[in-house]
């Protein structure tokens, strides 16, 4: 997915990959893996959805000085 917001200093971990390595090192706790999973779930979550107010706040900017030329 391209997004304006992937200039990021630390590249993000695949969600395959994330969840996979929650999985092999989950505790013997079922609810605390779900608890991890959803965890990790609402910060991915978190993350696309300011990604996509970012771009289109910057689609909206661009838009706008294209329409005052």
């Amino acid at each position: 997915m391209a997004t304006g917001t992937s200039d990021f200093p630390k590249r993000q971990i695949d969600t395959y990959t994330r969840l996979a390595h929650l999985l092999h090192t989950a505790p013997p706790d079922r609810e605390a893996l779900l608890d991890r999973v959803y965890e990790e779930l609402l910060t991915r979550e978190s993350r696309a959805y300011a990604a996509g107010w970012t771009d289109a706040l910057t689609e909206a900017r661009r838009a706008r000085r294209g329409g005052r030329s």
